[in-house]
């Protein structure tokens, strides 16, 4: 009989993880939480050292090494101003002062680089002032 509750017990467990996918079986084991280094390594707004190292090899440029890991870094975001009709884009910074547009990026080496961080406009404009309607890609390089 007690054999018998048990096999019902773990067909009913099978059958609800089976149609409702968030009821998680407790007899399995726990995913692994996440660590915050594969937290921060995965952020879209920002590339560590050890991503840059372990996929930057082949990039000779920091711009080619964002292209490929954070296109999206690189996309127009609105107009410059409502007078102007061109494309605004992120201005780059290295360790917080104002390096240029997007193409200085092909100046700086991957190797050179501890971490880059893209700072959204609002966060942008309450960091460095007016200017950044489309962000900042922040280039800290340790020196």
């Amino acid at each position: 009989m007690r054999h018998s509750i048990q096999v019902l017990g773990l067909s009913i467990l099978t059958l609800l993880g089976a149609c409702c996918p968030g009821v998680q079986n407790p007899l399995s084991e726990p995913p692994s939480p996440a660590s915050a280094d594969d937290e921060q390594r995965r952020s879209p707004d920002q590339l560590l050292r050890e991503e840059i190292l372990r996929d930057g090899k082949a990039d000779p440029t920091a711009y080619e090494l964002v292209r490929r890991l954070r296109p999206n870094w690189l996309r127009a975001r609105g107009r410059v101003s409502l007078e102007s009709p061109e494309a605004a884009y992120a201005v780059v910074y290295m360790n917080d002062v104002m390096y240029g547009g997007l193409m200085t990026l092909h100046q700086i080496r991957p190797g050179e680089i501890q971490r880059m961080e893209f700072i959204r406009a609002m966060d942008a404009t309450i960091r460095w002032g007016t200017g950044h309607t489309s962000g900042v890609i922040n280039v800290v390089t340790g020196r």
